[in-house]
Formats: structure tokens, sequence, C-alpha cells
């Protein structure tokens, strides 16, 4: 393969006291018209297996051709692996995510992915319309696993003229190597004549900037062993981001800026998402009951704060944030005595806050990005 163009997009953000910020959250990568966005950007650690967020690609009609490539790289030593969340080296090592892995499809009635632990997903539809890489139960994108930290991606199928494509990589079980510091980049890497090369997204960062990495690669054959280029960055004194609310798993009571305050229903786990009535989610966010707004008719939610508005669907899997729709893989929910139910960590994100997860508590975290401009 030859590859002419390299983009890079910040992922996470740095390392501060051993702590891996991820980048900037949905906020400023939803605005952008970049082709490949951050969605979605958890609080992690180094020395073990995190999930590292969502990013979303989209590519205008006749942008992808059969046969495109696209590499998909971590930094040096990170493994994308179907390890546990909390595993350690070894255990993530021992269990990469194989060509196999990758290469599982599972299909619906409204989604395709490709992939176990780590994923490609594929909706049917963007924003009412149809995306021209679902073709139902049809493989359309084959994979192979080239190292443990990078990914080989090729249309093999069929792609629908005229239509725009979009596809989702769930980064949900990578290592995070030990004593890592600086930022965090996911890189695409395409051949100059793939639809897969594009502009990419750069994040926000807690007490730092950065800016995308961009470089030209000269043609080498075979498979080139790929230099990676770290992203420029500018120190800036460290900024503590503020903790807005505590939440406790089964517990019907929460700390909201240091004072206890109840709720009808205590939150819970299902399928790997926390899920908290929508009113105290806001809350958490510093969004008053007044900008949460219930349709009994088509059974949605909007909250509007901090400059945005986001909608969401019992039983739904699209989220609108303003005014681009963005697939998740939790859908709100109805429960007893009738509370709207939401995946946390969607919300949060679509908001730009970060939630930090302690499995010997079962306590959430919900914390404000500081401003740093």
């Amino acid at each position: 393969m030859f590859i002419k163009n390299r983009r890079g997009i910040t992922l996470l953000a740095a390392l501060l006291c051993c702590t891996v910020f991820l980048a900037a959250g949905a906020g400023a990568a939803l605005a952008s018209d970049d082709t490949y966005q951050v969605l979605q950007s958890p609080v992690v650690k180094d020395n073990a297996v995190y999930e590292l967020g969502t990013i979303m690609a989209r590519f205008t009609a006749g942008q992808l051709q059969t046969k495109d490539v696209l590499i998909v790289r971590l930094p040096e030593d990170f493994i994308w692996t179907t390890a546990p969340l909390k595993a350690g080296q070894a255990e993530a090592g021992s269990s990469r995510q194989g060509t196999g892995d990758w290469n599982t499809m599972t299909a619906t009635s409204d989604y395709v992915r490709y992939g176990t632990a780590n994923y490609i997903e594929v909706p049917k539809r963007i924003a009412g319309d149809e995306n021209g890489l679902f073709q139902d139960e049809a493989p359309v994108l084959s994979f192979s696993l080239l190292s443990g930290n990078e990914v080989r991606m090729e249309v093999t199928g069929n792609i629908t003229p005229g239509q725009e494509c979009v596809f989702f990589l769930y980064a949900r079980r990578v290592y995070v190597p030990g004593g890592f510091t600086g930022q965090i980049q996911v890189t695409f890497d395409a051949p100059s004549s793939s639809g897969f090369a594009g502009n990419v997204s750069s994040g926000r960062t807690s007490g730092t900037t950065s800016q995308p990495s961009v470089t030209t690669v000269p043609e080498v054959t075979p498979e080139p062993a790929v230099e990676v280029t770290p992203t420029p960055v500018v120190n800036e004194p460290p900024v503590e981001n503020e903790v807005q609310a505590v939440f406790t798993v089964g517990k019907s009571a929460f700390t909201l800026k240091g004072v206890e305050t109840s709720m009808d229903v205590a939150p819970y786990l299902k399928d790997g998402r926390t899920y908290l009535p929508i009113r105290y989610a806001a809350q958490a966010l510093g969004i008053e009951e007044s900008g949460i707004e219930w349709d009994e008719a088509d059974q949605s939610v909007a909250i509007t704060g901090e400059g945005r508005r986001v909608k969401m669907t019992v039983g739904s899997g699209t989220m609108t944030v303003d005014d681009r729709s963005v697939t998740m893989d939790a859908p709100p929910e109805l429960s007893a005595p009738g509370r709207v139910m939401v995946p946390l960590n969607w919300v949060t994100g679509a908001f730009g806050a970060e939630v930090q997860w302690d499995p010997a508590s079962n306590t959430i975290t919900v914390a404000k990005i500081a401003n740093t401009k």
C-alpha cells in the first residue's frame, strides 16, 4: 500500500498527575465541518484498559469508492483489546482484538456493526437520509489488524451512489500504557487516491491547546512503518475542572456542588452504561428545570443550556445536538414512576462535561470542563 497523506485527530487530552483527559468532548467537535469529529470523550488514567470515546466520520456523496483504504492508528504501545475495563498490560496484550474480531458483523434494521469490544458502526440513516455505506446484511467493509495499535479498513462491498456515507468508531476497550504523557492521538492514514482522506478536528484540553497534525509521508513499499508525529502543544498553567455532582449506582441521593440532594429514582447500570433521571442529569450540568422540555406525543425530551440544545427520544438510538444527528449505543428509556432515564455519558459528552467512574465505590463524578480561553 502507498500512503501519501496522514491525518491526525486528537481524541484524548494530556496526562496530568497520571490522568488522561479526553479531548474536549462533543462541544467544539460537533460544531465543526471536518470529516472526522470527536463525539464522546470520558476521563481515563494510564496503565490499564479504558474506553477512549467515539469518533464520527462523514463523507459527501461519491467521495468513497470500492477498494478505498483507511488505517486507523493509536499511539505506539496502545492496544486494541477485548480485555475488560481496568485490565493491565498482560491481559490486554493476550486479548488483542484480532482480524476475526474486527470482521465480526452484527446487522439490525437500524445499523450494522463491525467488531466486538471496539467497533465501527454504520447507521442506516443520517438525519433521516439513507447512508450509502448501509447495505442491510451485505458486508461493505473488511478489516485486518496490522499491529496491536493499528487497524486497516477497506471498502470491499457496494456503496449506494448519490448518498452520503457515515460511520462511527467506538473505542471502548483500549490499553493506555503506563507512564504515557502528552496528547493521545488517533491517526487516519489513507492513500492519496482514497476517499477516506479528509480534514480532522482537534479538541480542547484542560490546561493545553492543540492543533491537528497533518503530515505528508513519502510513498514506500510494502506496508510502511509510520513515524508518529506528536501533536504540537502550547503549555499553559493547569486548570482544574469543576466537580458538579457525584452519583452512586442504586442510591436515591446525590451530591450537587457538595450538597446532598434526594432523587425519586436511583441511577442504575445497564449494558455497561449508567442511566440517570433526566432532571438530575441536567442539574449535574448546571441546567435548570426550565431548560428541560418533555413532549408526551413523541416521547422526546429536549435539554437546552450552555448554548446548546440536545434532544433525545425514548427507545431511539439517535440524539440530536443542535441540528446534527448522533447515533448512540444506549437509548433513553422510561422507568417507574414514569421517569425518563438517559445514558449519562452521552448527555454529558454533548454538553462538554466529563464523567469519571469509580468501580470500587460505584460512584460517578460529573465535572464541567474548565474554561481555558
